[in-house]
């Protein structure tokens, strides 16, 4: 049972934004205090220190980096509102997956009220701090976790991001499984976030407006960008 800060919590966000734009709203839910702002940027710096490190008598260097970027995107994902739970390196059967997020009781009430997108209450994601950009390979393993555990959204967090543009190698992959499917509420979407997207963050954006804005981009085949 949810317990009643929970609970107040949700009414709380759902009496501040009623009658706010969907742009506001992501705002508000996902405000950082300022103690969480120094914590993020904190991450941030490490992670960028550590890409910017050569390994040349460093074994450990590569371990670093991937500890980095996870427990980067854990803390975006926690703390972009407090509506989401993170479990971490989960094995299946055939696979083992980075991330499961779901969304908490709070999170609950904002897709019940139409605040959040339904396909955020559970999705995956995997995290690949590699030398250069995340390649086809990988970008074909999140599209089977995202098959085979049902689920609609996909977020791969690098440093370089996906490789390729438009509909060239990794970047043509996520398109060509986004359209794979016919109809709209069926497809299931790749997001690709990266060290801009991060510095983004960093400047004031947030994880959910992202979300919506490079699913956006997916569906017109254009700059996720100008939905920002």
């Amino acid at each position: 049972m949810p317990n009643s800060d929970s609970i107040n919590n949700a009414l709380s966000y759902l009496e501040a934004l009623r009658n706010a734009n969907t742009t506001l709203s992501y705002k508000e839910i996902c405000k950082f205090s300022d103690e969480q702002k120094s914590e993020y940027n904190t991450l941030l710096d490490n992670f960028i220190d550590l890409n910017g490190s050569s390994d040349v008598g460093n074994p450990s260097l590569n371990s670093d980096k991937g500890k980095s970027l996870e427990r980067l995107a854990t803390f975006l994902i926690e703390k972009s509102g407090g509506i989401f739970e993170v479990e971490a390196n989960i094995k299946t059967t055939t696979n083992e997956i980075d991330q499961i997020i779901r969304v908490n009781q709070t999170g609950r009430i904002l897709i019940g009220n139409n605040l959040l997108d339904k396909r955020l209450q559970r999705f995956v994601s995997e995290c690949k701090n590699y030398k250069k950009a995340v390649d086809v390979t990988f970008v074909g393993k999140l599209c089977s976790l995202l098959i085979t555990n049902g689920v609609k959204i996909g977020i791969m967090f690098s440093y370089y991001g996906i490789s390729g543009h438009n509909w060239n190698y990794g970047s043509g992959l996520v398109r060509k499984f986004y359209l794979s499917k016919e109809n709209e509420d069926d497809r299931s979407c790749i997001i690709d976030f990266n060290i801009e997207d991060f510095e983004k963050i960093r400047d004031g954006s947030n994880l959910l407006e992202f979300i919506e804005s490079k699913i956006l981009g997916l569906q017109f085949d254009t700059d996720y960008s100008r939905f920002l």
